[in-house]
């Protein structure tokens, strides 16, 4: 028997607003569990640059375009940079994020060698600052990582520091009193009178590890023209290098930032080390002269008579250069290049007290088969940048 219910219409529809209800809700529930589990992301503001570049200047290996690209930042960018320089890649960041908006990590920082290694062995990084040629060229840089260009901007040379705690001792004041002399006069017998001081054990200098730092092999290197010049020429190259192994004068550590410490409570007297971190650290400073310093290009051809064999290559002395690049790999290619060009655009001026040689002109270094970014081809094209060759090995 069929019955009628005068409310059947309005219960089938108050039942199917239920379960359009119920959908709802749940899939509000479920957008909301899926938001939960995704990590957050805050977003500053968006970058947007548009590149234009001429053909006429740019080298035959270089491609070039109009790009335009959109950047969106979340996370920082990371500067990889010699610890030497650690002083001035914080001025470079705090100058670029200030101008842009776009954030910086904490710069990492070791040896360039050490740095080169981490970058090939795949660590996360964005931008590499390097004071080593060979660590940006494709001899440090594996394949998966090496850019195939390099821009050279900057050069440093080479002094030794020392703090107070040296002149508390009298062997270091003898090493001291016969630099004064040196200096002063600047005669060869008077430079051969400080480094065999220097070199006699009866102080310690601090030279880091040359495989690991640059700085390292730059400090045998230092005392091999040392001996070239002061000690009787090529047949008395080794001299001071002789006498510092001979008489256990030197002290090593994983890099000259890292013996720092060491030469300002007196466990070592003087330090192997770069004048813009020697100026920059507030240490004071030995200045060697143009004959060993590695510090004039123009002395390249002198600085070449000397080399120093690591376990997977031999480095020829040769003037000290701050370079710059982004590997393949970085973790944001259009801001990491964007910070490339501000530093080659800016670093004149914001690191004016490093005592450091701005070249004006930079030097861009490009691999043929290997792809320069636009803003780096737009600054090559309107003459902040010259063209100097592939990097090499």
């Amino acid at each position: 028997m069929n019955h009628n219910n005068p409310f059947g219409n309005s219960s089938r529809g108050i039942a199917t607003a239920l379960v359009a209800l119920v959908v709802i809700v749940i899939i509000l529930l479920a957008g909301l569990a899926y938001f939960a589990t995704v990590p957050s992301k805050t977003v500053s503001s968006v970058v947007t640059t548009v590149s234009t570049v001429s053909a006429a200047s740019v080298p035959p290996s270089t491609v070039t375009a109009t790009v335009t690209s959109t950047s969106i930042f979340a996370n920082p960018l990371l500067l990889y940079s010699a610890d030497s320089q650690v002083k001035e890649a914080g001025v470079l960041e705090a100058a670029f994020t200030a101008q842009t908006g776009i954030p910086m990590a904490t710069p990492v920082s070791a040896g360039s060698g050490a740095l080169a290694a981490d970058i090939s062995a795949g660590d996360p990084v964005s931008v590499f600052l390097s004071i080593s040629h060979g660590s940006v060229s494709n001899h440090d840089l594996s394949a998966a990582v090496y850019p195939g260009w390099a821009i050279a901007f900057a050069g440093d040379q080479f002094d030794i520091a020392y703090s107070s705690a040296t002149n508390s001792t009298a062997a270091g004041q003898a090493v001291l009193a016969a630099y004064a002399t040196a200096s002063a006069t600047n005669t060869t017998g008077a430079w051969y009178n400080f480094f065999n001081n220097l070199t006699s054990g009866a102080v310690k200098i601090g030279i880091s590890n040359p495989v690991a730092d640059p700085a390292g092999y730059r400090g045998w290197l230092a005392l091999e023209l040392a001996g070239i010049a002061y000690a009787g020429g090529m047949a008395n190259e080794q001299y001071f290098v002789d006498r510092t192994l001979s008489n256990h004068a030197n002290v090593t550590g994983a890099s000259a930032a890292a013996l720092v410490p060491a030469l300002e409570s007196g466990q070592i007297q003087f330090l192997f080390y770069y004048r813009s971190a020697i100026v920059s650290g507030g240490l004071d400073l030995l200045q060697l002269a143009n004959p060993v310093n590695l510090g004039e290009a123009v002395d390249n051809p002198f600085y070449g008579q000397a080399n120093y064999t690591l376990p997977t290559e031999v480095e020829t002395g040769s003037a000290i250069t701050l370079w710059i690049t982004v590997p393949k790999d970085s973790t944001d290619p259009t801001d990491s290049v964007n910070f490339v060009a501000f530093v080659i655009v800016h670093y004149a001026a914001l690191l004016k007290n490093f005592e450091l040689t701005p070249f004006v002109p930079a030097h861009l270094y490009n691999d043929t088969g290997y792809t320069v970014p636009a803003p780096i081809v737009a600054l090559l094209s309107n003459g902040t940048l010259i063209d100097k060759g592939p990097v090499g090995s």
